[in-house]
């Protein structure tokens, strides 16, 4: 992960970029990815609204913790994918994605 800028809880500019790898949810054609960032920590909340690029396609949404747990056992926090875009980018479950995201107001 690459931050465009040293952490600040007022910059609603910083913007943050990664890769990730799209996951499914439970028996639900429903997808997210886990974001590499603990929001709580960075933000100083739990909840963060975003404006998100899944492979340049935008999206306005939140990073939230659902209790999904990553690889290592450990809650994180993810985003949805919504089916739209996963069609318009050609992607589906399992597949790597590039992801920008950029805190918003509401």
């Amino acid at each position: 992960m690459r931050k465009s800028e040293e952490p600040d809880r007022m910059n609603v500019m910083q913007e943050y970029r990664f890769q990730a790898v799209i996951q499914k949810n439970a028996d639900l054609d429903a997808a997210y990815i886990i974001v590499p960032i603990n929001i709580r920590d960075v933000f100083g909340k739990g909840r963060l609204s975003v404006k998100a690029l899944f492979d340049g396609v935008e999206y306005n949404g939140s990073i939230v913790n659902m209790g999904v747990k990553d690889k290592q056992g450990t809650v994180c926090y993810i985003i949805g994918v919504p089916k739209a875009i996963r069609k318009q980018i050609g992607k589906s479950f399992g597949d790597e994605i590039c992801v920008v995201i950029r805190r918003r107001d509401r």
